[in-house]
């Protein structure tokens, strides 16, 4: 079972452009899936959304052979348009080949430098083998493991998924000194945490339940992953929280509380509005935020897919309102290690004859499974800097199959992107969502785990 996708994310929508924005966009072209999907979006009258042709078209056209502003001087300004149309269409049918890959406009540091705190989620019920090869790889490098191991059930106790309590990996870990903190998620239901919470018995023996496990299986803690919460229980799960983290500390166990990414407190709102970062930072020894969810299987904030999966605009949004809220120490920041194959099925309505990308469904994949369709395809890898808006992005993606097919998903460049992000920001870590199939090129570009990081609460307390 996976955690995606993820409920719309609460943003603030980004005003409409004008029409000289949109001249202005026209003649200063950025090849990314969205720009010329979006372009035919707006000039169309009829708000067709089909002309997928036209994404491969201007990503198509390079920069530097055509200018744009000689092409719109011709004509009237619906003369212009149709006329950039008509040739994008034309130049992509006749240059197939000129879909090349768009070079980074900003590069990557080759390696991460400096200390940051690495840990990962780690499935164990599915995609097992590989998660684990990782994280065994890896050990070097993480200073933290969660696997993926526990649900909640209807009468407050966990319920384990497959590979759950497994002691072996327990001692890979200690042997190894990972902190090993394994993960109780609701799965995305609010009304089961929100059942347990109203009831007194319940609560108390669901808090019960997992300080039972953690100190029956030695585990270094607990995380817990709720989402969707009710917007009416934010009071009722700091509370919550706040009894688990002391019966915890008391013990010498850490808590990591996980949370939805929000840019502004959604007070009111379900899910990320039910999330008191401050007070919930306040008791636990970390705040993870899981940035990462700007797109989903079936849509993307604001927008029809394809998209990205966490631009870097709105990390950066996301973690301007986390500090305002909670000591940058305490903040790890999520980052993703899969992506998206977006199939758009035309059935019998072909890019001319209105097929929509809101009618795209998305395939979670990850970075192994994206380079084999890559490699069958040859298709030509691009990279995503900045939207239609100028605002960086920083991923890769490709099509393939007639552009019936946009993928877009993380590999080395981008996660080490996002790592320095975090470095930058001054936050404790970063964590990845999650092991297996992820580019192999990012571990040579991560330091070795350092051992004098932070000292979690119930030492800090002594």
């Amino acid at each position: 079972m996976n955690r995606l996708p993820h409920p719309p994310i609460p943003q603030r929508p980004p005003p409409k452009s004008s029409g000289a924005q949109i001249r202005s966009q026209i003649e200063n072209v950025i090849p990314s899936p969205e720009g010329a999907r979006n372009l035919a979006k707006r000039l169309d009258p009829r708000g067709i959304r089909s002309l997928r042709s036209l994404d491969a078209s201007v990503a198509a056209l390079p920069q530097h052979d055509v200018t744009w502003k000689r092409l719109t001087k011709w004509g009237t300004n619906q003369g212009r348009f149709l006329l950039l149309i008509g040739l994008s269409l034309l130049l992509a049918w006749m240059l197939p080949d000129a879909r090349a890959a768009t070079f980074l406009s900003s590069s990557p540091p080759a390696f991460l430098e400096g200390p940051l705190q690495i840990s990962a989620w780690m499935p164990t019920s599915w995609d097992g083998e590989s998660a684990r090869a990782s994280f065994q790889a890896h050990t070097d490098v993480l200073a933290t493991i969660s696997p993926y191991w526990y649900g909640v059930a209807a009468d407050g106790s966990l319920s384990p998924f497959a590979g759950a309590r497994d002691t072996t990996l327990r001692a890979y870990a200690r042997d190894r000194g990972v902190r090993f903190i394994p993960t109780v998620s609701n799965q995305g239901n609010g009304d089961r945490i929100h059942a347990i919470l109203i009831n007194p018995t319940l609560a108390a023996r669901h808090r019960q339940a997992i300080v039972e496990d953690v100190l029956r299986y030695q585990y270094d803690g607990i995380d817990l992953d709720y989402e969707n919460l009710w917007a009416e229980d934010r009071d009722r799960y700091t509370a919550w929280v706040r009894e688990l983290a002391q019966a915890l500390h008391g013990h010498e166990k850490d808590l990591t509380v996980t949370v939805q990414a929000k840019t502004f407190d959604a007070d009111g709102w379900n899910g990320p509005g039910a999330l008191d970062y401050g007070a919930l930072a306040a008791v636990a020894d970390e705040l993870r935020v899981m940035t990462y969810g700007w797109c989903w299987r079936t849509g993307c904030v604001g927008s029809d897919p394809p998209g990205p999966i966490a631009p870097i605009h709105w990390m950066q949004r996301v973690i301007a309102y986390a500090k305002t809220r909670v000591p940058g120490e305490k903040i790890v920041l999520g980052v993703h290690l899969y992506g998206y194959d977006w199939t758009l099925d035309q059935g019998q309505r072909g890019p001319f004859l209105g097929a929509a990308w809101e009618d795209a469904t998305g395939q979670a994949l990850v970075w192994i499974q994206a380079e084999a369709l890559r490699a069958q395809h040859h298709a030509a890898l691009q990279w995503w800097e900045t939207d239609e808006q100028g605002r960086r992005v920083q991923e890769p993606w490709f099509t393939y199959d007639g552009m019936r097919h946009t993928v877009t998903f993380a590999n080395a460049d981008s996660v080490i992107i996002r790592a320095r992000l975090a470095q930058t920001e001054g936050l404790r870590g970063i964590i990845f969502w999650r092991l297996g199939g992820e580019d192999p090129a990012l571990w040579d570009r991560l330091p070795p785990r350092t051992f004098s990081v932070h000292w979690p609460l119930w030492m800090a307390r002594k």
